[in-house]
């Protein structure tokens, strides 16, 4: 299949999503295997979300249903729709797609590896939306730059697209936002992991794309505190505090969890920077005209 053309959807009929206010995505790629699924719907089955929703799981790349049937086995005691999509497009671009599909009022997005930790996890990743100023609220925040992690040699190429450091967003493991705000986004089909990237953190990032609007992008722990930017480091959710506070685990949590010593250091270095550390302006967002 060609990588240019944007992916298509195939909907499996399943319970309404009209009548559930939150769906819940969970990405299922054909080419990680099964055990990332497994991972998930043990951790899924095993906390409780705290909050109705409907469950959507979507299996990308599978050659038909039938080859997918060995992975919608594994969750066929779990009441679930299920979409389908092609390869084409990275998940950004299939989360786009499918929320044309979608009619709640508020959309999780959980890729391939994500797995929530604790109980009551999606109502603490919603409860946030309570206030009228939040946008977008995610489990893990960065400041890392790919302009300033990159070579001199290569950052000629990647300025136009990206700030330096220390540049806010929210990662895309784990995020939630109203449908209404999502359809309204610039949200690019990513064909590539540079264009993937840049929808994440680049200079017209989601969470660039929130601030603009006078919205809060937050981070959620899993005690159910909020973190605006400024405090994402001490949140203990992303390369620091141990992540003793994450709400949904995924395997760059894994890979810093796993690391020791000087790539853990370096790992925190690039999400962090060291000492203190001063956010550009654009990442504390003006108040809407209605809050004024």
């Amino acid at each position: 299949m060609s990588e240019t053309q944007a992916p298509t959807a195939v909907v499996l009929p399943g319970h309404d999503s009209r009548s559930t206010r939150t769906c819940v995505v969970h990405l299922v790629h054909a080419a990680n295997g099964m055990d990332p699924l497994r991972s998930f719907l043990d951790a899924y089955t095993r906390h409780r979300a705290g909050t109705d929703h409907e469950l959507v799981l979507v299996f990308k790349g599978f050659a038909s249903e039938l080859a997918a049937g060995p992975h919608m086995q594994l969750a066929a005691e779990i009441e679930s729709r299920c979409i389908f999509v092609d390869d084409r497009g990275l998940d950004l671009a299939t989360y786009r797609l499918v929320a044309s599909e979608l009619r709640g009022d508020w959309l999780c997005f959980l890729n391939s590896y994500s797995r929530p930790l604790v109980d009551d996890w999606l109502a603490k990743l919603t409860a946030p939306f309570a206030r009228a100023d939040v946008g977008l609220v995610g489990v893990c925040g960065s400041y890392e730059s790919i302009y300033s992690a990159s070579p001199l040699r290569r950052r000629p190429r990647l300025w136009r697209a990206y700030d330096p450091f220390p540049n806010p967003h929210l990662r895309t493991n784990g995020f939630a936002l109203a449908r209404e705000l999502l359809l309204e986004l610039d949200w690019p089909s990513a064909r590539s992991k540079r264009q993937a990237l840049a929808i994440e953190s680049g200079k017209r990032s989601l969470s660039r794309q929130v601030w603009e609007r006078g919205l809060q992008v937050l981070v959620v722990g899993s005690d159910g505190s909020v973190y605006p930017p400024p405090l994402w480091p001490n949140s203990a959710t992303f390369r620091a505090g141990g992540q003793r506070n994450l709400l949904i685990a995924d395997n760059r949590t894994e890979q810093y969890d796993q690391a020791g010593g000087s790539l853990e250091q370096r790992l925190a270095t690039t999400a962090w920077g060291e000492g203190q550390v001063s956010l550009p302006d654009w990442a504390a967002p003006a108040p809407r005209a209605t809050d004024r």
